[in-house]
C-alpha cells in the first residue's frame, strides 16, 4: 500500500531531480521515491548509531534498529572510527527475549 505526499522544494532541487531522472532514464516520482527509501534507511542507521554510541542499546539491538546485520553495523562502526563495546552485561542483554 502507498501513500501520496505533496511537498514543496526548492526550484533548483527540482531541476536537480529532472536532470537526474533524466540522465538514469527514470520518472522523478521514481528517483523521489527511491531517494527518500534510501534517506529512511541511512537515518534509521544514525539513530541506532546515536543510541549506541550513548550507551542505551547494544550493538546487536542496534543493527536490529537499523534493520542491517549486526556485521554490517560492526563495519560502520569501524568506518566512523566509533569503538566496539561489548560486556557480559550486553551480552545478557542481547540473549533477552
Amino acid at each position: 500500500m502507498s501513500e501520496t505526499l505533496s511537498l514543496r522544494i526548492p526550484k533548483e532541487t527540482a531541476k536537480k531531480l529532472r536532470e537526474i531522472a533524466s540522465k538514469e532514464k527514470k520518472d522523478r516520482s521514481t528517483l523521489i521515491r527511491e531517494i527518500l527509501e534510501q534517506g529512511v534507511k541511512e537515518k534509521n542507521v544514525d539513530n541506532a548509531l546515536d543510541l549506541y554510541k550513548t550507551g542505551q542499546v547494544t550493538g546487536w539491538k542496534a543493527a536490529r534498529l537499523a534493520g542491517i546485520s549486526l556485521w554490517s553495523f560492526y563495519k560502520i562502526l569501524s568506518e566512523k572510527g566509533i569503538l566496539i563495546q561489548y560486556s557480559e552485561q550486553d551480552l545478557e542483554q542481547d540473549l533477552k527475549p
